[in-house]
């Protein structure tokens, strides 16, 4: 944890310390913690899960359930923490884009392949937990032919595999500017 004040996000169950984000929730008497480390504006994908009894629970709700109870572990929806994590990192950044961005259905050009992440950095903000696949059937192509493209922005310096670039933010720059005109 840092030493910098925690900043609330979208409703109590985040917490920002600067260093982390925390996902928090109680199932019961049971208080659920995740932690997901941030590194250069990026989340490095959830490091510790925490189940404790929640503050103030009697040791009854723990013999009531044997212990820490199997069907709670189901429960907890770690790819929707992670994709909200990169909603909350998006919102921390200022990084929010607004969309949809207009993908074209075939990628030829570097303006064609920006226009892709963009959208795809748009999708991964709204916090769903398949950002790709959501694109991919929006788009009408499959997965593979979605990670093929995705892969090829990359090698273009367009994408880092969490966000846009600086050179796909100039060529966006560039086009909404020439979209104006």
């Amino acid at each position: 944890m840092t030493s910098r004040a925690a900043t609330s996000y979208p409703g109590p169950e985040w917490l920002d310390t600067g260093g982390e984000l925390v996902w928090r929730t109680a199932f019961g008497a049971w208080q659920v913690e995740a932690r997901l480390p941030v590194d250069g504006g990026s989340c490095l994908g959830l490091t510790e899960l925490t189940v404790g009894l929640v503050d103030g629970a009697s040791k009854e709700a723990v013999r009531e359930t044997d212990g820490l109870p199997a069907g709670l572990l189901r429960q907890i929806p770690l790819a929707e923490i992670k994709a909200q994590a990169r909603a909350v990192l998006a919102q921390r950044a200022g990084q929010e884009l607004t969309g949809p961005w207009p993908v074209p259905s075939r990628c030829r050009t570097d303006i064609d392949y920006a226009l892709l992440v963009a959208e795809l950095a748009h999708t991964r903000a709204s916090g769903t937990t398949a950002p790709q696949q959501e694109l991919a059937d929006r788009l009408r192509i499959s997965k593979a032919a979605m990670s093929t493209r995705i892969k090829r922005a990359t090698d273009l310096g367009l994408w880092d595999g969490n966000q846009l670039t600086p050179g796909a933010v100039a060529l966006l720059v560039e086009w909404k500017n020439e979209q104006k005109e």
